[in-house]
């Protein structure tokens, strides 16, 4: 009996151009003073380092699905969303403290720089602000000015999946190929919080992407997609991961 080997031809990898984004000090009295926007992969949460790649601890398979028991840290599209982009972080200790009118106070550590200016509320007046946050706005000042190639603009997010800080900024995208000014990022703070915010702390995540023209359009179904699915689910294991995912390169 003659036993045949199929060999799977490996994807192929696709050679992706090289963008940079370029961060500049807001002044030059700041050079090689603040922690300097790092990658985000570099900054992975703590609860996703600990949390297992399997329920129970140990990797089984359930017969009845044909999959085995992987947990959210085997969902690439989750790592490749908390892994996109760049984290400016904090640039000094801050420090909040809870005044007689229940309001929070900020003070910081360093001279010469503001770290935390007030938004007035008539500014977000229509916005529901979850109930868990103080119901005034505040907005962290950035010390750096993000340049992106020209057709290139920027979502500013807090980081991602990140529920064990105190503050909640709200995302924006903002034309940073055209923009010259640092982009000043508007946070709630948490109610139940009250002390120090260290330096170097993950403030805001900014993840680049090309301006292109879209439009929608709604098709029939189609059975191809059925069919491309089916190729996949042949395998118990990483079917998205090796079938679908596209490598993404944050350098």
């Amino acid at each position: 009996m003659q036993i045949c080997y199929t060999l799977l031809k490996p994807r192929e990898k696709k050679i992706m151009k090289k963008n940079t984004v370029k961060f500049y000090p807001v002044k030059e009295l700041y050079n090689d003073v603040f922690d300097e926007p790092v990658l985000s992969k570099n900054l992975i949460p703590e609860w996703y380092k600990k949390q297992n790649r399997y329920t129970g601890g140990e990797k089984s398979l359930n017969p009845e699905t044909g999959t085995y028991n992987t947990t959210i840290k085997a969902c690439m599209p989750v790592f490749d969303l908390i892994s996109a982009g760049y984290i400016i972080k904090t640039p000094a200790d801050i420090y909040v403290s809870i005044k007689e009118d229940g309001l929070p106070n900020f003070s910081w550590a360093i001279n010469d720089y503001i770290c935390i200016e007030s938004h007035g509320p008539l500014q977000y007046d229509s916005f529901s602000i979850p109930p868990e946050f103080h119901q005034i706005g505040y907005k962290f000042v950035n010390p750096w000015i993000a340049k992106t190639p020209k057709g290139y603009s920027s979502i500013f997010t807090s980081p991602v999946l990140r529920d064990d800080l105190p503050f909640q900024c709200l995302p924006a995208i903002v034309d940073t190929d055209n923009h010259p000014i640092p982009v000043n990022f508007p946070f709630f703070l948490r109610k139940d919080f009250e002390g120090l915010i260290p330096a170097g702390t993950p403030m805001i995540q900014i993840i680049p992407f090309r301006r292109e023209k879209w439009q929608l359009k709604i098709e029939n179904y189609s059975p191809k997609f059925s069919s491309i699915w089916k190729k996949a689910e042949r395998y118990m294991a990483n079917r998205y991961k090796n079938n679908f995912r596209e490598l993404k390169e944050w350098e």
